[in-house]
């Protein structure tokens, strides 16, 4: 998967800090409210990892499926008539 960047501003609330996710990045990674997320903080900066969610699809079919609609959208929907 092609890497994606982002611009999100982070808010205190409460005295801790947070960030507000698009709502297409958060169903993507399917974070709701009560979903764990892991912090490993690297030399680079930080990567979050949702704990006990079952991805859908891994990155690469996800990718292969981009590619498939991104070409043959018009003849998938011929088929599907």
């Amino acid at each position: 998967m092609a890497e994606e960047q982002l611009t999100v501003e982070v808010f205190e609330r409460g005295g801790e800090l947070g960030l507000m996710l698009p709502k297409e990045v958060a169903e993507r990674y399917h974070l709701a409210p009560g979903v764990q997320v892991q912090i490993l903080q690297a030399e680079e900066g930080i990567i979050l990892t949702p704990l006990d969610v079952v991805p859908w699809f891994s990155p690469e079919w996800e990718r292969a499926l981009d590619f498939v609609l991104e070409n043959y959208r018009e003849a998938l929907e011929v088929l599907g008539e």
